[in-house]
């Protein structure tokens, strides 16, 4: 079994807003952790666990329809709408040959 690439962690309040997540990537590894748990613990969790990216929905995020990007080793977070977020995954999960091979076709 592959290790899951990314998480979505949910708080209470955010848990409808980040149900919608999972079913825009199915082809990457993720998966959604709804556990009742305080927010700030999964992300330790997940961050010891050495999850590459993590889609965080808080109460705010579910309110402004955004996601806060978490990645292994940077401290900096990032908040975007969902769909720009999942594009920009979509980017990155794109091996490096098929992106080079793309260049050349364009």
């Amino acid at each position: 079994m592959w290790p899951r690439s990314s998480r979505a962690t949910a708080s209470n309040d955010g848990l409808q807003s980040a149900a919608a997540i999972p079913e825009g990537w199915r082809w990457l590894r993720a998966a959604l952790d709804i556990r009742n748990e305080k927010i700030n613990y999964k992300v330790r969790e997940h961050s010891h666990a050495k999850v590459p990216a993590m889609l965080v929905v808080g109460r705010r995020e579910a309110e402004d329809g955004t996601v806060n990007i978490r990645r292994l080793g940077v401290k900096q977070q990032t908040s975007m709408p969902l769909g720009e977020a999942v594009k920009a995954l979509a980017q990155e999960a794109v091996a490096p040959d098929v992106r080079r091979a793309m260049k050349r076709a364009a």
